[in-house]
């Protein structure tokens, strides 16, 4: 069977704020042959990251910037396999790819390709395999383990909780024993967090009084604090960390979007003296090393009920910019997730 490609390139460079449609073009492409070893999956699901932003924006700083003609990357991707070439992987299976490019068929040598594993639907909806166990789960849990170690008993602090990193590390640090509090935009996030991932409390930063609010809710300092933010949340945060807390450096999404992250001037990193803080950035994809042990631990919370996933979709291939802009803009809840396809495990195909 024929079967023409459509690939995701960068229309434009936009200017800061929103995207707009024209930031992405959709560019119909031929498809070669399968060669021995390989298989080709049509994509129904593509992880929606807050670098999806920053690769687009020169003042982000963000470690890969896209231009105009690049192909589109995404952290990973769900589908199913409509051809095949490797006896390991039959047409109608469901797989999962990671750090690939946005397409709507995808070929791949699954011996070397990151991460291409076949998922059972019977663990939750397909686009969890790119949330709590795909790559998002991976920097949620590397941010955790490697640099915020934590403990019983001690106060761990996440901000953008309600989004996808920040929702699973809260929840493995629960799952430790630590008393996990979460920042979150509005009074019905900041519920959602508590009732529906757990956490102990949950700040709303849209509220009055931040510094009040965290006061309340960490009233013995913060040991721990993930941060994905960037701004006032992070300067707040850092003047109430403990002696010897961590701070788990994982994303500044306040300045992805063009506009820089405001005027709000840093933090006093005397404080990272004074208290003897380790403050530590990470990339996660430098420790794919340790992917096959998240991936048995997170697994086996996910089938224990100790980490819920929960994921805002946005429907239509040609509509990556509004999915882009509903992470942004805070509008997801959970992971923010682009479907290119029907999911026949849904009954809304």
């Amino acid at each position: 069977m024929k079967y023409e490609n459509i690939v995701v390139r960068v229309g434009r460079m936009p200017l800061p704020g929103a995207l707009t449609a024209d930031a992405y073009e959709y560019c119909a492409e031929p498809l070669e042959a399968l060669k021995p070893g390989e298989i080709r999956i049509e994509t129904i699901y593509a992880s929606i990251d807050a670098g999806a932003r920053g690769m687009l924006d020169p003042s982000a700083n963000y470690p890969m910037l896209l231009r105009p003609g690049n192909r589109v990357y995404t952290s990973g991707v769900v589908g199913r396999v409509i051809e095949s070439l490797d006896p390991a992987f039959v047409p109608g299976e469901f797989v999962r790819a990671l750090s690939v490019t946005r397409q709507k068929y995808l070929t791949v040598a699954p011996k070397r390709t990151l991460g291409v594993r076949k998922v059972d639907p019977s663990d939750g909806p397909l686009h969890i395999h790119i949330g709590s166990l795909g790559m998002t789960g991976f920097t949620a849990w590397i941010g955790t383990f490697t640099i915020g170690l934590p403990k019983p008993g001690e106060t761990m602090l996440v901000s953008a909780a309600a989004g996808a990193v920040g929702s699973v590390a809260g929840q493995i640090a629960k799952a430790i024993g630590a008393r996990v509090v979460g920042i979150a935009g509005g009074a019905e996030k900041c519920s959602a967090v508590v009732s529906r991932f757990g956490f102990d409390a949950c700040i709303d930063y849209k509220s009055d009084g931040l510094g009040e609010a965290m006061d309340a809710a960490c009233p013995v300092g913060i040991d721990i604090y993930f941060e994905n933010v960037g701004g006032a949340i992070q300067k707040l945060a850092m003047e109430r960390m403990n002696m010897f807390g961590r701070i788990i450096m994982c994303g500044q999404v306040s300045q992805y979007d063009g506009n820089g992250g405001g005027s709000e001037g840093g933090p006093n990193l005397m404080n990272v003296i004074n208290r003897r803080l380790n403050l530590r950035g990470f990339i996660s994809s430098d420790h794919m090393d340790a992917f096959p042990a998240f991936e048995r631990s997170a697994l086996s919370l996910v089938r224990s009920g100790k980490l819920i996933s929960y994921a805002t979709v946005t429907k239509g291939f040609d509509q990556l910019h509004d999915a882009v802009n509903s992470l942004t803009q805070g509008r997801n809840f959970g992971q923010q997730v682009h479907q290119m396809a029907d999911d026949p495990m849904t009954s809304d195909c």
